[in-house]
């Protein structure tokens, strides 16, 4: 029975004297936090090492406004600041299938050091009041400041820079070469051709725009600079639309495409050389998709030249080898072996074996002749209407999702260079081909026959084993859940022989010379599963480390350690030799070789040591070490520490490597080391941002739940923390978050608490782990959180009487629920929460078109059953059916255009907690997605939900919003007055 405290929250001025009691005094010279400073906090990124280990160059950018590249000299500490312009906003746009709660990521620059260490060359941005100025005189997207090209010489010091640039690139090995791309002038747009395509909105029926065309897309000037001459020597080739650099700098690839067409082709041009470029195939068509193979003495593209006249122009694929005077065709819709109702694709990339023998084609079906537009009916007259049947192999909201997806489908077949064999693997039943590196094998992979059951319960596929040489198939693996051959795992051997791949709870391996398959790991005495898994799905894998070099063996985990599972039958070994699960130590091996572009070694060498990174899931102190795959010694610790410690980089020619440590007080600098982690040091000053600022500092405590679980929580106390005094406490809940204890946060609005902002207020932030019970989630994560509480309050430190909660997506449902069988918090946010279980069941997550069915009976809401099988377990951990319950005054954010919660769930809960009389606000910023993804709104949201919080656990003043509202017809102006 869940004990309910009857006591409401203090009288404002009551709570505003226990909390002037309570508060501790500020350390010199320091202040809280406020809103206002987001914009000018600086991030770290984009750093790069110099070859030979002397730079360092990195952005450090503002959330709003002008960054700049640094470039520190390691050996002489000089520092060089050059602006780098200001990140534009990122690209609002669904979430589709990835996190709809994540924010949109952030633009970044890019930066690259020539081979020879004598340049840093980075791309910009406008600076801010240029945009600013242009969005005031109300310039066409066209007109607006472009980014451009910053030039730096790493020895004088001299900077140059290049404006109007598109994209630019460095060869990994070609010294001091750069090329890039201008950007088009407006002009030189007004007179390009147009394509018509149709529009559609994310739901259905028409678009805004429907009917809309693209433009036929035009080159523009590609420039060639070589660095090491004065004044930096430059040839311009017109109208370019794609290039590519080869990684020796001895050749730059480009095609042309001219509003002059019998200018257009792909040509080639040696650097430094002079000559004239040599076209190797030319005239009216188009040209796209430059690859070189690994070792670059070939490249290929595609082009329509031979058919450019047609109406829908059959492509074909060219191979060019490197110094010949031109390219050849090897690949059309006439070559022996390839399928007649395909034809040769340009929507996906060419690609070569990694040996350089095979080479990889996209086919796909024809292309359907251009319409009769004058035959077309108007736009108000079309018809517009989707079919649902029950048979189909995906839903309506899936197939508007997928449909560009779709229209771009490619299967892939592969061409034998050396006998000019071509094979098509896949076609539309085996959709996905995923070749060994020497192309002699591939896998096939058959959705097909399982596509419905993604509504209600995961991915599936038949697996298949491809001849390359005839095409022929042989089943393998009988409806594969998942996706185990995604493009990390890196399931084939390097020499092609097997595939490893995980299924019911441990490691197989499958032998592509005879297809068979057998367990590896299942007689382990140590489970390599998730052993944490608490949803209805079967639980995942720890996962892998891929395969050694010489495809004898692979690397998997278990929770703690790594085992090296041999392909023959010998037994497999604990390369950590149990040291992490006696100590209770994850172990994973870290990549800190040095990674040549395009040359990178397949597999673990073991004949080297092998690093790993530990993180302690006791203390989350985290460091790196060093095993050997022979002998028996545990392995050596190199480094340790209280921190968050992560590799981030290191120089190809030198022992010079890069590392960020981070706690929640401290920022995540970069720090220079060596392979053997002994000493190391601070090469950039983050951290001094927080310098005028009030912190605070993270730990861990322990707890059980109301069944006896032991777990942890994330415990958050701001400067100069007294726990003789009374601090108001957030709590913040998903699932599990204890891990995050050293994370550093930095200061950003959005529609969850910032743990920075809240802490330097001084708050203290509760994160307590939760654990399921299935078909309970609410009741669960009452069972956990209510402990954790209890756990803190009973420290001393906490005023009982001003705790809130505040959760976003999967914690809004948790805490929606919650506060209908407890008034421990006086003040609760819930952002898109699920209000009413049966009727979310058979819903829409809009961003994927994927129907929420999985949600409860495979994942997250942990049901496990359907709702026609198990109707009073969703009524039981339905919020809206017990909302009689509710003294807490709730705050609700669920925006119109939810990719992943229906909208009408944050309107269920809200209009039942109105019908009752209980104080709730419900926001719904019109246009926003599942999460806030644009910045104004989610500096808008953030201060709100302080205020509210600030009112119920601080006893500030009622903000102005809560107190009247914010009438329709004054929302534009409320705005305005409100910031």
């Amino acid at each position: 029975m869940i004990s309910r405290s009857k006591a409401r929250f203090l009288p404002g001025c009551a709570l505003l004297l226990l909390l002037a009691i309570g508060a501790a005094p500020a350390p010199q010279g320091k202040r809280a936090l406020t809103h206002k400073d987001d914009d000018a906090w600086r991030s770290i990124a984009s750093q790069v090492v110099s070859r030979d280990g002397r730079y360092l160059a990195y952005s450090y950018m503002p959330q709003d406004g002008d960054g700049d590249l640094i470039v520190r000299d390691l050996k002489t500490g000089k520092e060089r600041r050059e602006s780098a312009g200001a990140l534009p906003p990122p690209v609002i746009q669904t979430a589709e299938e990835t996190n709809p709660e994540a924010p949109p990521p952030v633009r970044s620059i890019r930066i690259a050091i020539t081979s020879d260490s004598r340049f840093a060359v980075a791309t910009t941005y406008p600076r801010k009041v240029e945009v600013e100025q242009a969005k005031k005189e109300k310039k066409k997207p066209d007109e607006m400041p472009k980014g451009g090209l910053l030039i730096l010489d790493l020895d004088p010091g001299a900077a140059a820079r290049v404006d109007s640039v598109k994209s630019m690139q460095v060869p990994a090995r070609g010294g001091s070469w750069v090329a890039y791309l201008k950007e088009g002038k407006p002009e030189e747009k007004k007179g390009a051709e147009k394509e018509d395509k149709k529009g559609e909105s994310p739901r259905g029926g028409p678009a805004k725009g429907a009917g809309a065309v693209l433009k036929k897309e035009y080159g523009t000037d590609l420039v060639l600079r070589d660095l090491s001459r004065a004044g930096g020597d430059e040839r311009v080739f017109a109208s370019v639309l794609e290039y590519s650099f080869a990684r020796d700098g001895k050749t730059l690839l480009y095609a042309v495409s001219s509003k002059k067409e019998e200018e257009n082709g792909v040509f080639a041009v040696t650097p430094g050389s002079g000559a004239a470029p040599a076209a190797l195939l030319s005239g009216k068509g188009k040209y796209s998709k430059l690859a070189w193979d690994r070792a670059e003495g070939e490249a290929a593209f595609v082009s329509d030249r031979d058919d450019a006249a047609a109406k829908v122009p059959r492509l074909k694929v060219y191979l060019w080898k490197r110094g010949e005077s031109a390219a050849a065709a090897v690949v059309a819709g006439d070559t022996p072996g390839f399928p007649g109702d395909l034809a040769v694709s340009d929507k996906g990339a060419l690609g070569f074996s990694r040996d350089g023998r095979r080479l990889y084609v996209q086919a796909a079906p024809p292309a359907k002749p251009p319409k009769d537009t004058e035959a077309e009916s108007s736009a108000d007259e079309k018809i517009l209407a989707d079919l649902w049947r029950w048979n189909d192999d995906l839903v309506q909201p899936m197939q508007r999702v997928r449909a560009n997806r779709e229209r771009s489908r490619t299967y892939r077949g592969v061409y034998s260079i050396a006998d000019g064999k071509y094979v098509q693997l896949a076609d539309s039943k085996i959709r996905v081909a995923l070749p060994s590196d020497d192309g002699t094998r591939a896998l096939g992979l058959d959705d097909g026959p399982y596509r419905r059951m993604i509504d209600y319960d995961g991915s599936y596929d038949d697996v298949y084993l491809l001849d390359v040489a005839t095409g022929s198939r042989r089943l393998a693996v009988k409806q594969l859940r998942g996706d185990p051959f995604g493009p990390s795992s890196r399931a084939w051997s390097p020499d092609g022989k097997f595939v490893f791949y995980y299924d019911d709870r441990q490691w197989r391996v499958l032998d592509a010379a005879d297809g068979s398959a057998r367990g590896v790991t299942g007689a382990l005495a140590v489970a390599f599963h998730d052993e944490q898994h608490d949803r209805p799905e079967p639980p995942d894998p720890y996962g892998s480390a891929g395969w050694t070099k010489d495809g004898r063996s692979f690397l998997v985990y278990d929770r703690y350690d790594v085992w090296q599972v041999f392909v023959d039958g010998r037994p497999a070994v604990c390369l950590t030799r149990g040291e992490g699960r006696r100590t209770k130590t994850i172990f994973r091996v870290a990549r800190i070789e040095p990674v040549e572009e395009g040359e990178d070694e397949r597999g673990v060498d073991a004949e080297k040591p092998l690093y790993l990174r530990g993180e302690s899931e006791e203390t989350r102190a985290s460091g790196f070490f060093r095993a050997s795959f022979s002998g028996s010694a545990p392995a050596e610790r190199l480094l340790w520490g209280e921190k968050n410690y992560r590799f981030a980089g290191r120089a190809k020619d030198a022992d010079v490597l890069l590392l960020t440590a981070s706690r929640f007080d401290e920022y995540p600098d970069l720090w220079v080391t060596d392979s053997s982690f002994r000493s190391q040091a601070k090469v950039t000053h983050g951290g001094s941002q927080k310098d005028p600022f009030l912190w605070g500092r993270g730990e861990l405590i322990r707890f059980k739940n109301s069944d006896g679980v032991p777990l942890r929580a994330a415990l958050y106390k701001p400067d100069n923390f007294d726990p003789k005094k009374k601090y108001p406490m957030l709590v913040y809940i998903y699932e599990r978050l204890s891990q995050n204890v050293n994370n550093f946060v930095e200061p950003r609005p959005g529609h969850n608490i910032n743990f920075a902002h809240y802490v330097s207020n001084g708050y203290v932030i509760l994160t307590p782990d939760i654990v399921y019970t299935i078909g309970s989630p609410g009741p669960s994560a009452l069972k956990c959180v209510l402990p954790a509480v209890q756990a803190v309050v009973d420290m001393g430190f906490v005023n009982e009487n001003a705790i809130g909660i505040q959760g976003h997506s999967w914690g809004g449902y948790q805490i929606s629920y919650m506060i209908t069988q407890t008034n421990r918090f006086k003040a609760a946010e819930a952002g898109a929460p699920v209000g009413n279980m049966t009727s979310a069941y058979s819903g829409i997550r809009w961003g994927s078109g994927l129907p929420r069915q999985f949600q409860y009976e495979k994942s997250q809401s942990r049901i496990a059953l359907p709702l026609y099988e198990a109707p009073q377990k969703y009524l039981e951990n339905s919020p809206v059916f017990h909302v009689d319950g509710v003294h807490t005054p709730l705050l609700i954010l669920q925006n119109d255009q939810d990719d992943a919660v229906p909208w009408g769930q944050g309107i269920e809960l809200f209009l039942a907690l109105r019908r009752y009389g209980k104080e709730a606000y419900f926001f719904n910023y019109n246009g926003e997605f599942h999460g806030l993804r644009r910045r104004h709104n989610q500096k808008d949201y953030a201060v709100r939900m302080q205020q509210f919080f600030d009112h119920f656990l601080k006893g500030a003043p009622v903000p102005e919003w809560m107190e009247k509202g914010i009438p329709f017809v004054d929302r534009e102006e409320e705005k305005e007055r409100f910031h």
